[in-house]
């Protein structure tokens, strides 16, 4: 498997392929609907990402495309909670120690129309937050620069930069890339291979030799 520089490009269609080795039908995830309502949420993720519209905006838009079409009740009512900001919800359980990595979670709300049981909401929302955690690490660990002087949110300059925040973030991948294994063992070795050869990368390399 090929990452291209651009992994954001390839997060949905690999979520797609994780979704159905989770048990939802294939027609079901390439049909219409499921198409149509990621398109939707796509371009109101987009407005959001553009300051055309508040975050706030956002998810009140999400939650009125989504709540007539929920299908798995525990899920939709523990994605609301966490989006709203209302920690008694089991996805707080499996947030990322990084807030940087979650600026993409609107698209959960894609989610919504899919019919799975409570076990697999679970795996859904942790692989979800491990696949985009480590393509959202690759785009922020070639953004450090362009990042820090725009004061974007980037999960590097989150850590602290230094000997201690970088060693965390090694660590932390680590974990990322051991859970991916257990579902998609290509996939972490596509990522693991990107990280080797992004780390050598000079504008990289200062940080995580730190």
């Amino acid at each position: 498997m090929y990452l291209r520089h651009e992994p954001g490009y390839l997060f949905i269609p690999i979520m797609v392929d994780t979704l159905n080795r989770l048990g939802i039908e294939k027609q079901i995830l390439l049909g219409n609907k499921y198409i149509h309502l990621l398109e939707e949420v796509g371009h109101i993720a987009a407005l959001e990402e553009t300051n055309s519209i508040t975050k706030q905006k956002a998810i009140e838009l999400c939650i009125n495309l989504t709540q007539a079409k929920a299908k798995n009740k525990y899920f939709y009512d523990a994605l609301v909670k966490y989006m709203t900001g209302d920690s008694n919800s089991f996805i707080y359980e499996l947030l990322l120690p990084y807030k940087a990595l979650h600026r993409g979670d609107i698209f959960l709300f894609s989610i919504a129309i899919l019919d799975f049981d409570n076990e697999v909401a679970h795996k859904i929302i942790q692989y979800w937050f491990v696949i985009i955690g480590s393509f959202l690490l690759l785009d922020d660990a070639s953004d450090i620069e362009a990042d820090k002087q725009n004061n974007h949110e980037n999960a590097f300059l989150e850590c602290g930069l230094d000997a201690k925040g970088i060693t965390e973030i090694k660590l932390f991948l680590g974990s990322l890339l051991t859970t991916i294994k257990t579902f998609n063992k290509p996939l972490a070795r596509a990522i693991d291979n990107q990280f080797v050869k992004m780390a050598e990368l000079p504008h990289i390399k200062q940080y995580l030799n730190n």
